[in-house]
């Protein structure tokens, strides 16, 4: 999921984007200083194709290895289940003790994997990632790695030597007779779904959590539900937070633009909004504003998440002002100055081109075998983002409290992302991912918001940013986030996708295993205990 602000970003020790769970997971590590448990063994899978839809009966199969974990600890052997961890916008860890479907695979004696994504981590089916080469980086090139990999998976444990794999996967007993249940959260969880109605043969079921399985070019709702959530008393929002966010954004707007020719130079501007250069164009306002909104994203898509910042913190921080006197501009200066603690020379990222694309876009080498779980994620994808799905987050709907940033627009806060970050030409005239007569090709392919399947199973938590691209209860505000659009009738299922609406929790906070965050004083709320009972009689169910 993308971070939003590089301060965010680097303090956590990432770039730009990662895959959501593996970062709290990351976090919760780094600040309890606890490891997580995990017998899980490191593998790559050396018989992954490059292309699988490439039907030529003459040419090679062009080969790559692909990264996996193995933990067969709980495994019961022949005959007991299989739990697939699938990998996404980022290095993929082996599945530990945090992760719910770890206690779920310990409960029913079942095989845990873990894939990685392909062109993440130490996955590499190319050499570099220059533009030509990440053609092959498609949402269906990763669902049919995923169908590839469950069947090499099946066929083990047989008694022959495996030759697929370094070092070989080794199991005590014959996978064929296993049934599979995948999760993944997020964009993960995207894929754990559409696994389950492209390839329903091979999962018994699949928990898809957070899952924004609508592709939409300008994703104008992230800045809504952020709204929603800074104003939700349950998590310690109020509707006076919300309005001292809505006036600030409105008065800095107003402060920055005082100054044409060298936009953000005004004086009055407080010093924990200033930019770290003057601007003079749009491209440069969009990135200050981004980074601005991307603290409270962040907040929001986090919360309660690690020890970092919440929504009680930054909305009691500006109160504190806000009931001395001061300003609401003051205010939101405090709410932000949280971000930069301890950071010396802290400014606003204020130039496109520095601190974008020369920082984040411009290297097209992968991080390279070792590099673990600090590989680089954001041009890939980015990637990902221009071609198949939009998720380009902006500030110019309605009824949010950011409406006052006016340059954090789909012109610049997507379509330039993409056309300088990989060198689209004026010819193409670039104007949001691959579409059809009905708006993105991702929702004809996959059904939007439409997931008419069997043993489907969809978590989302009610403040979390994404869940207004998922499928939803009827009484969630959002629900009919996107109804109207070319190729969005809105959410429709049928009796086998299970709706798990979680409230007042962010993203993929269902994942977590119970008491996951209770070492840093976040115990598990009455919502979450019982989405975790949800779930696990449904897996229970996908298995019996």
């Amino acid at each position: 999921a993308f971070l939003g602000s590089r301060y965010i970003a680097s303090r956590r020790g990432s770039d730009l984007t990662d895959q959501h769970v593996n970062h709290v997971m990351d976090l919760l590590e780094k600040q309890t200083g606890v490891k997580a448990a995990s017998n899980a063994t490191t593998h790559f899978y050396n018989d992954a194709v490059v292309d699988h839809f490439d039907d030529s009966a003459t040419a090679p199969i062009a080969k790559w290895s692909q990264r996996y974990y193995s933990d067969a600890s709980f495994w019961g052997g022949e005959g007991y289940p299989i739990f697939l961890y699938i990998g996404g916008e980022g290095p993929q860890s082996a599945p530990t003790d945090r992760l719910l479907m770890y206690k779920l695979a310990e409960e029913h004696q079942a095989l845990v994997v873990a894939l990685e994504h392909r062109y993440y981590g130490e996955s590499y089916p190319v050499p570099d990632m220059s533009t030509p080469n990440l053609k092959y980086l498609t949402s269906e090139q990763a669902l049919a790695d995923l169908a590839r990999f469950i069947q090499y998976v099946s066929a083990a444990g047989n008694g022959d030597a495996d030759t697929l794999s370094s070092p070989p996967l080794e199991l005590p007993a014959s996978a064929m007779a296993s049934k599979w249940v995948s999760f993944g959260g997020s964009y993960p969880g995207n894929l754990a779904t559409w696994l389950k109605l492209k390839y329903p043969s091979l999962v018994a079921g699949t928990v898809g959590s957070s899952a924004p399985v609508f592709a939409e070019y300008d994703y104008y709702q992230y800045a809504q539900v952020t709204g929603f959530a800074m104003g939700y008393p349950l998590i310690g929002g109020s509707d006076q937070c919300y309005k001292t966010i809505d006036k600030a954004t409105a008065d800095l707007e107003a402060l920055v633009l005082s100054t044409p020719g060298a936009y953000g130079s005004s004086s009055a501007i407080p010093d924990a909004l200033k930019p770290c250069s003057a601007m003079d164009n749009d491209l440069d306002l969009s990135t200050y504003e981004a980074e601005l909104f991307g603290n409270f994203q962040g907040t929001v898509q986090y919360n309660l998440q690690s020890a970092g910042p919440t929504v009680e913190l930054l909305c009691d921080t500006m109160a504190n002002v806000t009931d001395n006197g001061g300003s609401a501009l003051e205010a939101f200066a405090a709410a932000t100055a949280i971000f930069y603690e301890g950071v010396e020379g802290a400014c606003i990222s204020s130039s496109f081109q520095k601190d974008y694309i020369d920082m984040y876009m411009a290297n097209t080498s992968f991080s390279g075998l070792g590099c673990d779980l600090d590989c680089t994620s954001t041009r890939q994808w980015i990637y990902q983002s221009c071609n198949e799905f939009g998720y380009f987050q902006t500030t110019t709907g309605t009824d949010q409290p950011f409406a006052g940033f006016k340059f954090a627009n789909i012109e610049t806060a997507g379509k330039q992302v993409c056309v300088q970050g990989f060198g689209i030409p004026d010819s193409v005239d670039y104007n949001g991912p691959k579409s059809n007569a009905k708006g993105p090709v991702a929702n004809t392919r996959y059904g939007g918001r439409a997931v008419e399947g069997t043993n489907i199973t969809m978590p989302n938590g009610n403040c979390d940013p994404w869940h207004a691209l998922s499928v939803v209860n009827k009484t969630d505000p959002f629900y009919n986030s996107g109804a109207g659009m070319p190729g969005c009738p809105g959410v429709q299922t049928t009796s086998g996708t299970s709706i798990v609406e979680i409230d007042g929790t962010a993203h993929c906070r269902d994942m977590y295993a119970p008491g996951a965050f209770e070492s840093i004083g976040i115990p598990d709320t009455e919502p979450v205990k019982w989405a975790h009972q949800v779930i696990s009689a449904k897996v229970e169910y996908y298995i019996s």
